[in-house]
């Protein structure tokens, strides 16, 4: 469709540039650079036999995990920011969304003062530093959701319909926390005391084979059945 690529504007910028291995494939496709902004393909140089391997080459690649992963990836990252960027009352959605996360943030269990209980950090995408506040050992994963709740009200419904999920990052192999199954146990026994690094992130794709169904090596009284 395009025998002239503008590597300056919007859509290659968005669509193409800084991605691996996007320019090969052109230069592969008998493209030719002209210039510094241009890749141009010249009509003695259409190969059609050589189009179609390279189309066939790139919907194949849509199909794999990696590549629906890493387009679930930057969906997450684009709506993670728009939610911290509703921060401020200045529009009637934003007004609506303080009221929302108020009330997540009152169902909330008081901090603990300074020098007791457990720092629990959350990252919420690549957009902002992660939140941290500390926890009481008998305060429970509910209690959890709903202080993430206060800094976005739309991501425990996320969570909660597997879209996106909740991971203890100090665990290895990294795999989500069976929310549902864990609602309403202790920290303490899913394994984030004294302390707990958790991420929010895109479901993965095979989300039923690599969910952790509450066995936490970290947490308190694991035992292999």
């Amino acid at each position: 469709k395009y025998r002239t690529v503008d590597k300056t504007t919007i859509g290659y910028q968005q669509a193409l540039q800084d991605k691996p291995g996007s320019q090969d494939l052109l230069l592969a496709m008998n493209f030719q650079t002209h210039g510094t902004t241009q890749l141009i393909l010249h009509p003695n140089r259409v190969d059609m036999a050589l189009l179609y391997l390279g189309i066939s080459a790139l919907e194949k690649a849509q199909q794999t995990d990696d590549y629906r992963q890493s387009k679930q990836n930057i969906i997450f990252q684009k709506e993670m920011k728009a939610i911290h960027q509703l921060t401020t009352a200045s529009t009637d959605a934003d007004q609506q969304e303080t009221v929302k996360r108020a009330n997540f943030l009152s169902q909330c269990p008081s901090e603990q003062n300074a020098g007791s209980g457990a720092l629990l950090q959350c990252k919420l995408g690549d957009h902002s530093p992660a939140i941290k506040r500390k926890f009481d050992a008998d305060d429970i994963l509910k209690d959890v959701i709903h202080w993430i709740g206060a800094h976005g009200s739309a991501i425990p419904q996320k969570i909660q319909s597997q879209q996106w999920c909740l991971v203890d990052i100090n665990v290895y192999p990294i795999t989500p926390i069976d929310t549902q199954l864990n609602m309403d146990k202790t920290l303490q026994s899913i394994g984030c005391w004294p302390s707990g690094r958790l991420e929010v992130r895109p479901a993965p794709i095979h989300n039923n084979h690599t969910t952790n169904h509450g066995r936490n090596t970290r947490a308190l009284g694991t035992a292999t059945e």
